[in-house]
């Protein structure tokens, strides 16, 4: 490692080391690409660059966006057809990805079970699906552009019929974890008053572990050099059109084209784009960035303007609730700090 790698890698820790001090997270690492190299990676706390984070809401990029992308390029997926001959015909791929199908944004799918299941059984997905279906049928196409976890799983499940396989089998980047403790150096992410139990290895969404701890809006764990090297391949097909993934360029950038967003909202299709102020990616984040954040404390933006990767993931849910505000304070400070170390 040359010393200029060592500095950058020192300062990084050291902006870590103030989140953790700072009450945002037990656990952190960071990962940081820039003109199409990896810069640098630190931890914080107990993890290492082997710790495994449930990265939450990060599965619906990795996975399903990313699953879609291929489709797209491949001829196997068409974003104008709708989902189901049941549902509404507002409700395509294209809808669900830009989170303007009219779902809402959440349900508690566990308690609406109509009776007590067995996680990850036959009969829970079976009831899961009945329920987020019903949502659809219910959905008002007028509602505007809200973010919906129903509507990735929906999404999520429309892959898996198309492909004829789980996402599970679909999935290649970092691992799904459905049991009840996997192994591996795990971040924990704090007691489930569901399960009763700390969870380690084990998906805290549990919406996801009812389902079996893969869905189409969360279940993937992950390190962050496994989130930043699959970030970079497609900041780098963007930018240089460096094959990744079967994917083509000209999808990627049709996705992320800021013209996708609607109103006022941010969202393109299945990633957001910098507000107008106070910008999780920082102060000085280009228009043509593209992020998304998990619950458990995670993040990722690809910055295109300025070629700067930045993945970000904690374990900020097992402070409790009152992480979430630290959390969201020091963010943008991490990014800001993170151009400072590069110059940029």
């Amino acid at each position: 490692m040359t010393r200029e790698a060592k500095t950058f890698e020192r300062g990084l820790w050291h902006l870590l080391e103030q989140g953790r001090k700072q009450r945002a997270y037990p656990l952190a690492s960071a990962w940081v690409a820039h003109e199409g190299r990896v810069v640098g990676h630190a931890s914080v706390g107990a993890a290492s660059e082997r710790t495994r984070f449930d990265v939450a809401s990060l599965t619906k990029p990795m996975a399903v966006v990313t699953l879609a992308l291929r489709g797209v390029s491949e001829g196997w997926l068409d974003l104008e057809q709708p989902v189901a001959t049941d549902l509404p015909a507002t409700i395509t791929p294209y809808t669900l990805l830009g989170h303007r199908a009219g779902l809402p944004a959440w349900r508690d799918l566990v308690a609406a079970l109509p009776t007590p299941r067995v996680a990850g059984s036959s009969g829970a997905r079976y009831a899961v699906d009945a329920l987020v279906r019903q949502a659809a049928r219910e959905a008002d196409p007028n509602r505007g552009v809200e973010y919906s976890d129903l509507g990735f799983i929906l999404l999520g499940r429309r892959l898996e019929a198309l492909t004829g396989r789980s996402l599970a089998e679909l999935v290649t980047v970092g691992s799904y974890r459905a049991t009840r403790r996997a192994r591996g150096d795990f971040a924990p992410t704090g007691v489930c008053p569901w399960r009763e139990r700390e969870l380690v290895g084990e998906v805290h969404d549990p919406n996801a572990w009812v389902m079996g701890g893969v869905a189409g809006h969360a279940g993937l764990f992950a390190t962050a050099s496994e989130v930043g090297r699959w970030a970079l391949g497609l900041e780098r097909l963007a930018a240089e059109e460096v094959p990744f993934g079967g994917i083509d360029a000209g999808v990627l950038r049709a996705f992320w084209d800021p013209g996708q967003r609607v109103g006022d909202a941010t969202w393109v299709l299945g990633w957001d784009t910098p507000s107008k102020t106070g910008s999780s990616g920082g102060a000085r984040v280009s228009e043509l960035a593209v992020g998304h954040l998990g619950f458990t404390g995670t993040s990722v933006w690809i910055d295109r303007g300025q070629r700067l990767v930045v993945v970000l993931l904690s374990n900020r849910v097992a402070l409790g609730a009152t992480a979430q505000a630290h959390l969201k304070a020091f963010r943008p400070r991490l990014h800001d700090g993170v151009r400072d170390l590069l110059g940029i």
